[in-house]
């Protein structure tokens, strides 16, 4: 079985309006196990582009790309991959140690992570944070992020950018131990310092140019090392981790990087603190809704901003050629928000209930306190999916026009609308989350209750549809 397999692919991009530029023409690539595969070309040729079909970051728009003999989007077609990417930054709050960590714990045969450390020289960087390390450094964690899952096939971007003499020497014999074992590799490189060794490694040397490959070398006869043609060693792995092992690995990570932003927290406290001197002066109501829009905000601005961060940083993508499956990923983020909402979120309740008690009873305000979280999970799916389409800066712009528009489409008590308008208004989200909260304070009537409730669940599972199709995008809008 090939590992890569392209079968006639063509891929065009939008150049304005109404041209459009097409990068690869008719592609057709096999690469067998044992390969070592060196792509060349020019700025601009399409490596990149190709790339990214291959991994499943991008579809082909005519013919068919497979990775290990499956959908390189599906995340059990990485389960034998590695990768190494350019312009890639790491979350600034986890550790070095601790970064490695959490790429194996999505690979079931993944090595250990000091072993990595060790191999690629980095072990005395172990408790550093990655914004600390040089750029040699961080080109050394690139590989050993590569490396962790144990890999049978490498694919590596400009994989000796950045690195000194010493650090390009170690790299070169790290991965003559890797082919020499059996490991495929697909590499791409402009170094010309490098071309007469990979002319005596490559098994292939093609080059991307006008859309087209090349070959400039082709392989030889028993060109494969003989590890790799023992039986089933470039199978595809078959089995992967369960889902809960994944999802406690992921919330571990969020957690971590969320205790570490101390900044981040406050911001979020002092955001729904808010809510104590409006309720101060309007009661129960206002609690109610200014909680409701400091949910809202939160889940948009707040969470939607740092998902779009990481998006623009690379981080997004390089999880994406791992095995963590997309669902994962959105449900512990989805978690950890809900957490963060509902710690802030009882802090407030508590000190209005004692210093303006507003509630007649705990299970009042717990009540209510579960309807404002549960009621809130289609606008954190919301958030998520604009933090995956929408650059950073244009986050701030979508919540203020979004505020404005939630207040109005609730049907907030007071505003005088034609019926047309409150027809439409039916409709919205925010209006069926305001009926459930107020029903929850005690402030509405209970015969349209799971009515409320349905809507508001079928407007999470379609934004929790799209939240997952946007994670699988590659490009911000």
């Amino acid at each position: 079985m090939n590992l890569i397999e392209l079968d006639h692919v063509t891929k065009a991009f939008s150049n304005g309006l109404f041209n459009k530029q097409t990068v690869l023409r008719d592609i057709t690539l096999s690469i067998r196990p044992g390969d070592f595969v060196v792509l060349r070309g020019a700025n601009g040729a399409g490596k990149s582009t190709l790339l990214k079909i291959i991994l499943g970051l991008l579809q082909p728009d005519t013919g068919d790309a497979q990775l290990f003999g499956m959908d390189p989007s599906q995340s059990t077609a990485k389960l034998g991959l590695g990768s190494v990417f350019q312009e890639v930054t790491p979350p600034s709050s986890l550790k070095v140690k601790e970064l490695l960590a959490l790429i194996a714990s999505y690979y079931p045969d993944a090595k250990c992570p000091h072993e990595i450390l060790d191999l690629v020289e980095l072990t005395h960087k172990a408790n550093a944070y990655p914004q600390d390390l040089s750029g040699g450094e961080k080109q050394r964690l690139y590989f050993a992020i590569a490396l962790v899952g144990n890999p049978r096939l490498l694919i590596l971007d400009e994989p000796t950018k950045n690195l000194d003499i010493e650090g390009q020497v170690s790299f070169w014999q790290q991965i003559e131990a890797c082919y020499q074992a059996g490991v495929t590799i697909l590499m791409v490189t402009h170094i010309q310092s490098e071309q007469n060794k990979l002319q005596t490694l490559a098994t292939h040397i093609i080059t991307l140019s006008d859309g087209q490959l090349a070959t400039d070398k082709a392989p030889e006869p028993q060109s494969i090392p003989p590890l790799a043609q023992t039986e089933n060693i470039h199978s595809p792995v078959q089995h992967s981790k369960p889902l809960y092992q994944l999802l406690l690995t992921q919330l571990w990570s969020e957690s971590l990087q969320l205790f570490r932003t101390p900044v981040y927290l406050l911001g979020v406290f002092i955001l729904f603190g808010l809510a104590l001197p409006i309720a101060q002066f309007v009661g129960i109501l206002g609690m109610v809704f200014s909680s409701a829009l400091a949910l809202l905000i939160f889940s948009v601005a707040i969470s939607g901003k740092r998902l779009a961060i990481d998006r623009t940083e690379g981080w997004l993508k390089l999880l994406r050629v791992t095995p963590l499956p997309s669902g994962i990923y959105v449900l512990g983020k989805m978690l950890i928000t809900l957490s963060v909402s509902a710690v802030a979120l009882g802090s407030v309740f508590t000190l209005s209930a004692f210093k303006l008690s507003l509630f007649s009873s705990v299970g009042q305000a717990l009540v209510l306190a579960i309807s404002l979280l549960i009621g809130s999970i289609p606008f954190i799916l919301l958030g998520f999916a604009l933090g995956y389409l929408i650059a950073p800066k244009s986050l701030d712009a979508i919540v203020g026009l979004l505020v404005p528009i939630a207040i109005f489409s609730s049907g907030f008590p007071g505003l005088t609308v034609p019926d047309y308008v409150q027809d439409a208004i039916s409709l919205s989200p925010f209006f069926h989350y305001k009926e459930v909260i107020q029903l929850a304070a005690g402030l509405g009537q209970t015969q349209y209750l799971w009515l409320h409730i349905l809507w508001l669940g079928l407007y999470a599972f379609a934004i929790g549809y799209l939240a997952n199709l946007a994670y699988k995008q590659d490009k911000i809008a």
